[in-house]
């Protein structure tokens, strides 16, 4: 009998992130064409004019005001303002983490500091000075401030278990993204991820959503709450509780908060970043529920240039973008649009979602396309919780569900998802250095060349997380088999290390807890609390895989039991040592 001590004193996790796309790259800024900006369609109530100074130019602004003469001189009596005037502390606190981590010598690419607005006459005017502005050589780039866009979904007492029935995009590829598997792996349920989410607005009552109250809400208050039972869908799909009623969000252990877009300051997507920025940290997600006007139509929201560069801000300092494409059904390759979605022209970091249809796997009509985008979701008949289109239990707003979330809304969701599980994953079983490298970049790579292909659509690859945990290098031959519900039997099964075979021995481990343990000497970590682990299984590998079972008693008191799992392999010609990923069997609060 192998004993869990002297296991842990030799644990080895052997990581296969050599087998992941090696390929990295930084953001790249690139800027609108001023010849692009001036020629853009001004609508009636497009009254201002975004100004953005040129880089690393002293003298053009000082403490939130601008004062480069040849500027005020063009915009006269006009009022003028800074694009950030509200966000004073924020930029400061987010110049402060760009300095940080710029190359000795250089400069940051980008200072949100150097962007401000002016208040036209009409659109006539507007027209005029955004001219008169782009034919200066201190101004960067002057455009129409963009117009709210609207998120890119669809407009439409005892609350029964919808998630077996109802939340079909939860079980195993290619129809949906294997969440379901996710879900037994120790920290793919988005455990140690924070998550910011931008959009209009949410309602924080909803009775599956305990993650999102009011002080989710970070920044200014919400002043507009025409599309809040959207809010409440996206956070549905990723962090509904994981309880025996209504939806199961696929990422439940995710950290929420939420900043909106549309205070009553007025509609901006890059001052809702500002807002996020000061409250994550490198590995952490910021999701994007908005688009953008384009010639084309609604696109992604990083056609706004300082939506783009607080976007590239963000990937700069490691947070992870997840950007929606976008309802316009426009092709992003289009030269029409300048080539801004053009990654050898610029690239902001951001990770672009596009939508199938539903659970076929085929271009949902209103999805754009094009080859920036990186992944893709469902785009119809998503079950999650707000609008009521599937029930509304005993009348009860706060009970309100669908079975019809759509749109690029519904698919973005789904892949920060994957994000957030490979990232928590990363977190609780890999060496921290390790865990670093599935950065943002890593894991866009990752998502461009690991899933089901949809070739010749450009909305990418359909998310397949089991694909995805093994090729990041985080599954080691450990699986968890069977329901873990109450009065059921699942089992633990055990694969042997690689390079181990029929013969050698195995212990199967458990625990109430984890741990990520370096031990001296020996390659790989320990994955279990040492303080609860016990064995629980062992013997020697014959063809089958090893298993340990394990009956979940029906008893209402154990909803919300974790229990994590270990296997260990032992090599009886060497005495090698090698370890699996540790697994979890979760039991629906």
């Amino acid at each position: 009998m192998l004993q869990p001590t002297a296991l842990a004193c030799a644990a080895l996790l052997v990581l296969a992130l050599s087998d992941a796309p090696s390929a990295q790259q930084g953001p790249r800024r690139g800027v609108m064409p001023k010849a692009l900006a001036n020629s853009l369609p001004i609508a009636a109530d497009q009254t201002q004019v975004v100004v953005k100074l040129v880089e690393q130019t002293p003298g053009l602004e000082l403490d939130g005001q601008l004062i480069a003469t040849d500027v005020l001189a063009t915009i006269g009596t006009r009022t003028v303002r800074s694009l950030f005037a509200e966000r004073r502390a924020e930029l400061a606190t987010i110049r402060a983490r760009q300095l940080a981590v710029a190359a000795p010598g250089d400069a940051p690419p980008v200072d949100l500091a150097r962007y401000f607005v002016v208040d036209a006459k009409d659109a006539a005017d507007a027209r005029q000075l955004l001219a008169a502005l782009n034919a200066l050589p201190t101004v960067e780039l002057a455009y129409p401030r963009e117009l709210p866009a609207p998120p890119p979904g669809d407009l439409p007492p005892l609350t029964p278990d919808y998630t077996t029935t109802h939340q079909t995009y939860r079980g195993a590829a290619p129809t949906g993204i294997d969440a379901d598997f996710a879900r037994t792996v120790a920290g793919a349920s988005g455990a140690g991820v924070t998550m910011v989410e931008i959009e209009w607005g949410w309602n924080f009552d909803h009775e599956d959503l305990s993650k999102l109250r009011p002080n989710t809400l970070i920044g200014p208050p919400l002043s507009n709450t025409l599309y809040n039972d959207h809010g409440v869908a996206v956070i549905g799909e990723l962090t509904a509780d994981a309880d025996a009623y209504g939806m199961t969000g696929l990422v439940p252990d995710l950290g929420v908060l939420v900043a909106t877009n549309y205070p009553a300051t007025g509609y901006s997507i890059a001052n809702a970043i500002a807002v996020a920025l000061p409250h994550l940290q490198a590995g952490d997600l910021l999701v994007l529920e908005a688009q953008a006007f384009t010639p084309l139509g609604l696109g992604p929201s990083e056609w706004v240039q300082a939506d783009f560069d607080a976007i590239l801000i963000a990937t700069t300092l490691g947070v992870i973008t997840v950007e929606a494409a976008g309802n316009g059904a426009i092709d992003l390759d289009s030269p029409s649009l300048g080539g801004l979605f053009n990654r050898t022209v610029r690239d902001s970091g951001a990770i672009l979602v596009g939508a199938s249809n539903g659970a076929a796997l085929a271009r949902a009509p209103f999805s754009c396309f094009g080859s920036i985008v990186d992944a893709n979701g469902w785009g119809y008949n998503v079950a999650t919780t707000g609008y009521g289109a599937l029930s509304v239990v005993g009348g009860d707003p706060r009970q309100r569900y669908t079975d019809s979330f759509s749109g690029t809304s519904s698919a973005t969701p789904m892949v920060a998802a994957a994000v957030a599980a490979l990232r928590g994953a990363a977190r609780a079983q890999l060496d921290p250095a390790t865990a670093a490298t599935l950065d943002g970049f890593a894991i866009r790579n990752l998502l461009r060349s690991i899933g089901t292909d949809l070739p010749g659509l450009g909305i990418g690859r359909r998310v397949d997380l089991r694909s995805l945990l093994g090729a990041a290098g985080i599954l080691r031959g450990l699986s968890v088999t069977g329901s873990t519900d109450l009065g059921q039997t699942c089992a633990i099964e055990l694969q042997p290390a690689p390079g181990f075979a029929a013969g050698d021995l195995f212990a199967i481990v458990a625990a109430f807890g984890t741990q990520n343990t370096a031990l001296p000497g020996v390659q790989g970590r320990w994955l279990l609390d040492a303080a609860t682990s016990s064995t629980i299984g062992f013997g020697v590998f014959g063809a089958p895989p090893a298993a340990a079972p394990i009956t979940v008693p029906n008893n209402q008191a154990l909803r919300g039991l974790r229990v994590f799992a270990q296997g260990i392999s032992l090599q009886v010609a060497t005495g090698a040592i090698g370890a699996s990923h540790a697994g979890e069997v979760f039991v629906r609060r």
